[in-house]
């Protein structure tokens, strides 16, 4: 083969590369008019010479070219499997000229929702994709295992998968104690602008940018668990900031403890209903001994009735009076409530 034949090969690949990401070899052995091997043989050393990513096997192949943004990476879960590798085989580069501030909530996201995929989704399948827009990147970490919600509900033995949320929003949840501290996806879900968390049917949503959150239904019926992570790429946020929002220094040894958290009531509450008993006040309590300082956010809560708030400020107070809670974003009716159960002494 001569080497013009050659370089037109290598020149069509990388051209046509990014539009052709599963079928690269037929389209060239097509378009040239050479040996579907002869492509392959051209394709390969441009793999070798990291020119090229390969990512699945077999007919489930797909090639992008090392510096391109967008990506659909498909791995196999494996023991020894390392989240800091993947991003610097395939995402690294393409971050590279983000913004200080922004790269390093990339990174953090990343890391964190990659490796909750390697430690907990029991499954055998990684895909992460990226999508850069003019404005803006959304990164998707995506598995095939027993889905995040079903987890956290037979592990802790809770009532439905809608509370898994209002449980995995408050943080320091996790079903590996001994090797994770539950922060991930605490941190992870208030830095970026959007974070979407969906597996089997149902999804969590936070728009930080609004200061929105809600549970919906996930149209896409996602089989095992999704993250959704989106930022604008001249984002002001910084995660420094989140840490801090959250934690507090320990004067005697100047360190940072996780001790805040920030509790959306509105993901306690199923459909229409109201906020009026003890027993679901102790859902939206469950797991606060863990921290100092608790906000409870009563955004989108029309009512709620004396047996709740006094569960709350009252008996909850009694028992575990070290525990500061306050409430913010509550309407006429809800603080009236509120005010009238706080004991006297607070």
């Amino acid at each position: 083969m001569t080497k013009n034949v050659s370089r037109e090969i290598v020149e069509f690949i990388l051209k046509h590369l990014p539009e052709h990401p599963k079928d690269i070899v037929r389209v060239t052995a097509e378009k040239i008019g050479v040996a579907v091997p002869t492509v392959h043989r051209h394709l390969n050393r441009l793999i070798k010479n990291g020119d090229v990513v390969k990512t699945g096997r077999t007919r489930g192949a797909s090639y992008f070219l090392k510096n391109a943004r967008n990506k659909n990476v498909v791995l196999k879960i494996h023991p020894g499997m390392e989240e800091h590798t993947i991003w610097q085989d395939y995402f690294a580069g393409s971050f590279a000229g983000l913004p200080r501030n922004v790269l390093s909530i990339c990174d953090y996201g990343f890391m964190e929702m990659v490796n909750n995929v390697i430690d907990h989704s029991e499954g055998n399948s990684l895909r992460i994709m990226t999508q850069w827009e003019n404005n803006s990147v959304k990164i998707i970490v995506a598995d095939n295992g027993i889905g995040v919600f079903r987890k956290i509900k037979d592990v802790f033995h809770l009532e439905d998968e809608q509370e898994s949320i209002l449980q995995l929003s408050k943080g320091k949840l996790t079903t590996d104690e001994d090797n994770h501290s539950g922060q991930g996806i605490f941190f992870t879900s208030r830095a970026f602008d959007v974070f979407l968390l969906s597996s089997f049917g149902l999804a969590y949503f936070r728009d930080n940018k609004e200061e929105d959150w809600y549970v919906k239904s996930d149209p896409e019926e996602t089989r095992g668990t999704a993250v959704t992570l989106i930022i604008a790429l001249d984002s002001k946020r910084d995660i420094v900031k989140v840490f801090s929002d959250y934690t507090t220094e320990e004067p005697e040894e100047g360190i940072p403890r996780f001790d805040k958290t920030h509790v959306p009531v509105k993901l306690s509450q199923g459909g229409e209903e109201r906020m009026v008993s003890r027993s679901q006040a102790r859902r939206v309590l469950l797991g606060l001994e863990k921290f100092r300082h608790v906000i409870l956010d009563f955004s989108g809560i029309e009512t709620v009735g004396q047996g709740f708030v006094d569960e709350v400020f009252r008996v909850y107070h009694n028992k575990r009076p070290d525990i500061t809670i306050e409430y913010e974003n509550a309407n006429r009716d809800v603080t009236f409530m509120i005010e009238r159960s706080i004991p006297h002494d607070k």
